[in-house]
């Protein structure tokens, strides 16, 4: 299911998901994220970016992380993306 809101997230001294708000509800990772880096749209972009930056300003961060809610909320897989300073879901896989 395809996402893409801003969620609030708190972070390891390394960087990696820990846990994430998303819709007033609160989610803690079972598992040690997996980090990979997709391609944006440049073909939507391309005019906003400067030329000679170089490829990693196409790059984007995202996180696949395994968490569940508070309580006795079932597992569910979370893809979120880290941009600048921002975290958004983009998706959830199961």
């Amino acid at each position: 299911m395809v996402v893409d809101e801003r969620v609030s997230v708190r972070t390891t001294a390394a960087g990696s998901p820990l846990e994430f708000e998303w819709r007033a509800r609160h989610y803690r990772r079972t598992e040690l994220p997996l980090r990979f880096f997709t391609r944006r749209p440049w073909w939507t972009e391309q005019n906003r970016i400067q030329k000679g930056i170089g490829a990693q300003v196409l790059e984007t961060e995202m996180w696949r992380v395994t968490a569940a809610g508070r309580g006795r909320s079932a597992e569910r897989v979370f893809e979120l993306t880290h941009e600048d300073s921002h975290w958004r879901l983009s998706r959830i896989l199961g």
